[in-house]
């Protein structure tokens, strides 16, 4: 039997598994089902979700999960993300002086650099150029307080190499004769007897048993265990023949994402570049919108002689959406992908903010330096100063996801509004069961996840 078994090696996993095991006496076992792999393969090392929508909803099934497979943009959470958390959703000791100590301990262990102007491509110092034209402020951090304008994007990536929770936590932990670490091991759900969370059953049959079990499997994987454990809505729990053992109607509700309209581009041969150099941060005093301008990965024929176009995007994110969605279970087989619907743009209060980011956007495009490297782009692209139906279409036809899902397992007070775990992440109604993921944030903050998650499971981790 394991002191505590940690579901999910990513981001906040990876966290959890070296700060809970400093402890010599504490057996702790972390489970990820993907593998323990140095180098990202691609769809190999992807969960493969889609929306209800088709589209691609990628999560990392890779030890270090989506830590190992993201952007690497390194974002600290802004005080008034943390801080609304207790206004808005009742949640005390998550504030942002609260937080102190979690994100000086992961500014201590997770390496972060901007790139300096030197190492910009033509493409990046393009679009940073074309920003300050159109009245953005240079920035030097975008992770100081209240940071708006425009300058190098602070990445988690040291000597060329992406600085993953298998880098920064991990590496070192895994000498511990207390820890183990269990790949290609993917969860089915809880045991749960006697109102208490007993360990797990793996897809495989296995069985592990552990005083304190923390899901850690990210805002699609969380929710997924618990359903499948019989934590949830009682009546669609029983649609799907899972015996319900706890009413939590929030498990899977709540759920929210940045919507992100991305504009694909062609330009000149030779634009390629670092997926992504440079952040403009925009807002009225707080940050409201992302822009975001880089080349796609390598991919076979970019770069090759006679080309004489290359593709690359420019994005717009929405940083504060109303918009909610819900994941569902399509079975209760864990083989079988849940049902998500992030419901973009559900709420029409978003489309006013986003229609302001992407009629910037558009005028990027059309402004000086970043403007000399369009060639090309989309057939339909609406000029900047099109009615507001025009673009309101466009941005519907167009918005996707920012991949940023949170809100599935919401942290608050009281269950009958959705709340599935307390301020201590233990989830309402279940003696040693934990959440510490994304899933458990009330709302999606004004920033990338990844840093956020891992001060999340640094501050989690002093009360497990």
């Amino acid at each position: 039997m394991y002191g505590v078994i940690i579901v999910g090696g990513g981001s906040a996993g990876g966290v959890l598994a070296a700060r809970l095991s400093e402890d010599p006496d504490r057996r702790v076992l972390l489970l990820e089902a993907g593998p323990d792999d140095p180098v990202f393969r691609g769809p190999a090392h992807l969960w493969g979700y889609t929306g209800e929508d088709g589209r691609p909803l990628p999560r990392g099934r890779i030890l270090g999960g989506c830590s190992a497979v993201n952007a690497a943009i390194a974002l600290h959470g802004r005080p008034a993300d943390q801080d609304a958390w207790a206004e808005r959703w009742a949640v005390r000791g998550w504030s942002h002086a609260d937080l102190t100590p979690a994100r000086r301990a992961v500014a201590e262990t997770v390496p972060v650099r901007r790139p300096d102007s030197r190492e910009l491509s033509e493409l990046s110092r393009a679009f940073l150029d074309t920003a300050v034209v159109l009245g953005h402020k240079p920035v030097e951090d975008h992770n100081a307080p209240d940071a708006l304008g425009a300058g190098p994007v602070p990445l988690n990536e040291a000597g060329g190499v992406r600085q993953s929770t298998v880098v920064t936590h991990l590496a070192a932990a895994r000498g511990r004769a207390n820890l183990t670490v269990l790949t290609g091991a993917a969860v089915d759900r809880v045991l749960v007897s006697g109102g208490r969370a007993r360990g797990v059953r793996l897809a495989d049959g296995r069985e592990f048993t552990a005083g304190v079990t923390v899901l850690a499997a990210g805002a699609y994987g969380s929710p997924a265990v618990l359903l499948r454990s019989g934590v949830g809505d009682p009546a669609e729990l029983r649609r799907l023949g899972v015996e319900p053992v706890l009413d939590l109607p929030g498990v899977g509700a709540g759920l929210q994402d940045h919507p992100l309209v991305t504009l694909w581009l062609e330009g000149p041969a030779g634009i390629t570049s670092p997926m992504f150099q440079a952040l403009v941060t925009a807002g009225d005093g707080v940050p409201e919108l992302h822009f975001l301008a880089g080349a796609p990965p390598p991919a076979p024929g970019r770069g090759e002689p006679g080309r004489d176009r290359e593709p690359f995007v420019v994005n717009t994110g929405l940083l504060r959406p109303r918009s909610r969605g819900r994941l569902r279970l399509r079975s209760a087989g864990p083989a079988d992908p849940p049902l998500i619907d992030l419901g973009l743009l559900s709420d029409p209060a978003d489309l006013p903010g986003l229609r302001r980011g992407v009629r910037e956007q558009l005028r990027m495009i059309r402004t000086g330096p970043l403007a000399g490297l369009v060639t090309r782009a989309p057939e339909g692209t609406p000029h900047p100063d099109a009615d507001d139906a025009v673009l309101d279409r466009w941005i519907r036809a167009n918005a996707g996801t920012y991949h940023h899902p949170v809100g599935t397992c919401a942290m608050g007070p009281d269950p009958a509004a959705g709340a599935v775990v307390d301020e201590r992440c233990a989830v309402h109604g279940l003696e040693g069961l934990r959440v510490v993921d994304a899933s458990v944030f009330p709302e999606v903050p004004s920033v990338n996840t990844n840093l956020p998650v891992m001060t999340a499971a640094e501050h989690a981790a002093r009360w497990i």
